[in-house]
């Protein structure tokens, strides 16, 4: 996906998000020609893969960050979801009088050689299940910084409200492996 691009691929209803992102090393200097994958659910909590109404790569891109280390893109706000109950996590959940929630998030995996491959989320502020994520993934570092915007977009024709967020990622120097695709 080209930069400033969107990641919808069908109509998906709900708040607009324009995220916009740096990639930089742990000096802060940017890292240009990063590989990043984005993803994230739907505002009804599914990612395309569960949903029929939604098309297929809906709410995914891939992006090349520029020489200044950035990559942005228009997309909707994601929803928080339950993970699957069935089977033995069912169980676990149960027997820890747990919930199966997770907070919204938008996930990543950055990829480029010459650095340790980045796979993180970032949390929608003030959403549910921040203080308890069923998978215990919410550091406060990971809280993005999502801007509620109730006055008209400056450029895009959208509805309010709309967000925004600007978020930093830190790699660090390592070798670059990518994870293997599920076996089925």
């Amino acid at each position: 996906t080209k930069n400033g691009g969107t990641i919808l691929r069908s109509d998906t209803p709900g708040p607009a998000l324009f995220m916009s992102a740096t990639v930089v090393d742990k000096t802060g200097a940017a890292i240009e020609g990063a590989e990043v994958d984005v993803w994230h659910s739907s505002p009804v909590g599914l990612y395309e893969n569960q949903d029929p109404e939604q098309a297929e790569m809906n709410l995914r891109g891939k992006f090349i960050t520029d020489r200044e280390g950035r990559f942005w893109f228009r997309s909707v706000l994601p929803a928080g979801y339950p993970i699957p109950t069935t089977g033995v996590v069912g169980q676990l959940l149960d027997a820890q009088d747990r919930h199966p929630f997770r907070p919204a998030h938008v996930h990543a995996l950055i990829f480029k050689p010459g650095f340790k491959t980045l796979i993180s989320q970032v949390y929608v502020d003030g959403t549910d299940y921040l203080e308890s994520d069923v998978q215990f993934g919410v550091t406060h570092a990971l809280i993005g910084g999502f801007v509620k915007h109730d006055e008209p977009h400056p450029s895009e024709r959208v509805g309010t409200p709309w967000y925004s967020i600007d978020y930093k990622f830190v790699m660090e120097a390592g070798e670059a492996k990518l994870p293997l695709a599920p076996i089925k």
